[in-house]
């Protein structure tokens, strides 16, 4: 792994250093294939992320055709907007967020054919689909509580935002319960969090809330260590920490493939993604 970027860039509600090309499929997809040449940087997750580990276990494979790892979404974005030759992944709901109406310099692809959107997710057509968790130990506080109980019914309006919603919006009474609440842990939910939690003071004014944006492995260690009340969790919970921790689900969302605009694919294959990460396709000439 050669390059690891070290500037943050934050997301904040809908603002973003990087925007967005939604491209689909169909002739003229068909048409920009090949018309690309030079050598594939693809790009991976730090080790602990969620999206790392739900990426490599939907595509079935171990990342060793990666040269560079980005450390969180902010960076992956930052890579693809500055590397023609660069290929990654990234939250759908950070896609969402981050879409402008302006120049785009990050293009999402089409895999088998299927864009990623509210729909194919739902419908789980789109090949990379997983679920937002909010994870916690032992007994949960008041307000912890009553915030859960919020992010499963109003909330899910908000949640609507960035991705899919897996409970139907119902209206909220907060039981306004005081103290402090540290939720920690993915970053490709942070945004949505940060969302959510600013929605949440709305109705409870008593509450002060902290997101921390690190990985899902941060957060679910935090969580086990008592180090915060709620981790946050894009992948699946490995056996021991299902033992350890309770879960909630609060959304569904998919991972994308993304490329520089520059780059002029539109669309791949599973089996093609899978290649590229496995260093089995090595140049975009090759596809």
């Amino acid at each position: 792994m050669k390059k690891k970027w070290k500037k943050r860039v934050v997301i904040a509600g809908v603002s973003m250093a990087v925007c967005f090309t939604f491209t689909g499929c169909g002739d003229q997809a068909q048409m920009d294939r090949g018309s690309y040449s030079g050598e594939i940087h693809a790009y991976v997750r730090e080790e602990e992320s969620g999206t790392r580990a739900e990426f490599e276990q939907l595509v079935k494979t171990n990342g060793a055709g990666a040269k560079d790892v980005a450390l969180s979404t902010e960076e992956m974005l930052e890579w693809m907007a500055r590397d023609q030759t660069a290929i990654g992944y990234a939250a759908y709901s950070a896609s969402v967020l981050g879409t402008a109406a302006n120049d785009s310099f990050v293009s999402i692809l089409s895999v088998d054919g299927i864009p990623a959107s509210a729909e194919t997710i739902k419908n789980e057509k789109y090949p990379l689909c997983r679920d937002y968790l909010l994870a916690y130990s032992g007994e949960l506080s008041d307000l912890a509580a009553d915030f859960i109980r919020y992010v499963k019914g109003a909330g899910q309006e908000v949640v609507q935002q960035s991705c899919v919603p897996v409970h139907k919006a119902t209206s909220f009474l907060s039981d306004r319960s005081a103290g402090t609440l540290c939720i920690r842990g993915s970053s490709s939910i942070a945004p949505m969090m940060e969302e959510l939690v600013k929605d949440y003071q709305t109705y409870n004014r008593n509450a002060k809330i902290t997101v921390t944006s690190s990985d899902s492995g941060d957060g679910l260690t935090a969580a086990i260590r008592g180090e915060c009340d709620l981790a946050m969790s894009s992948r699946e919970l490995k056996d021991y920490e299902k033992e350890l921790l309770s879960l909630e689900t609060i959304g569904r969302d998919a991972i994308v493939m993304i490329v520089n605009r520059d780059n002029g694919i539109n669309q791949l294959s599973l089996k093609e993604v899978k290649q590229i990460y496995d260093g089995k396709l090595k140049d975009w000439s090759e596809l």
